[in-house]
């Protein structure tokens, strides 16, 4: 899902915790792991795509929406990550933790049913930081990569949207490969 999804249905996860709990560290909880979970993206971009010489955010957004990352390590995107909190979630129910915790989980579904319609190669598996880490973090290992894509030229409008970028490409050729068929058959049927 693109970030306009996760910042909505963050939005919404909080209000609905607020509304339920009265719990304003567990609204706050559900919109870090709904969203802001999301930061170790921009960690992978500088860290380890050693893009520090542009580490703005029109730049960072450009980069990633037009799949260049040739490293994902995503260690907030861990199912492992998430074993672990709910353990401590168990023996210290602290509302911030909880709401993190549940936020971060829709988070991850929604990445699994959305992203791994049509992006990742094995998408339970992709959140798995140890397959991960078995794939040496390789994008190509992780990700069905479009050679064809094309350049990001509003990536601000991206990150609003809620369709990710490479299935709008392939609609958009899709699009396009049943409109010039049309086209041809048009030519090829015999004047009466």
């Amino acid at each position: 899902m693109m970030p306009g999804g996760h910042l909505a249905t963050s939005l919404a996860l909080g209000g609905v915790a607020y509304a339920s709990t009265g719990s304003v560290e567990a609204a706050i909880g559900c919109f870090a792991g709904g969203f802001l979970i999301d930061v170790d993206h921009y960690g992978d971009y500088l860290i380890f795509e050693k893009q520090w010489r542009r580490p703005g955010p029109v730049s960072f957004l450009r980069y990633y929406f037009a799949g260049c990352p040739r490293k994902i390590v995503l260690p907030l995107h861990s199912a492992e990550l998430m074993t672990v909190l709910f353990l401590v979630i168990l023996a210290h129910p602290w509302p911030l933790l909880v709401g993190y915790w549940f936020g971060a989980l829709m988070h991850l579904i929604f990445d699994i049913l959305v992203n791994g319609e049509h992006m990742l190669r094995r998408a339970v598996l992709f959140y798995v930081f140890t397959y991960r880490a078995s794939c040496r973090f390789a994008a190509e290992r992780l990700l069905e990569i479009d050679d064809s894509a094309t350049t990001v030229t509003a990536p601000i409008r991206e990150f609003f949207s809620w369709r990710p970028v490479a299935e709008r490409s392939c609609r958009r050729q899709t699009l396009a490969g049943a409109q010039a068929k049309e086209e041809v058959n048009e030519l090829e049927e015999p004047v009466s």
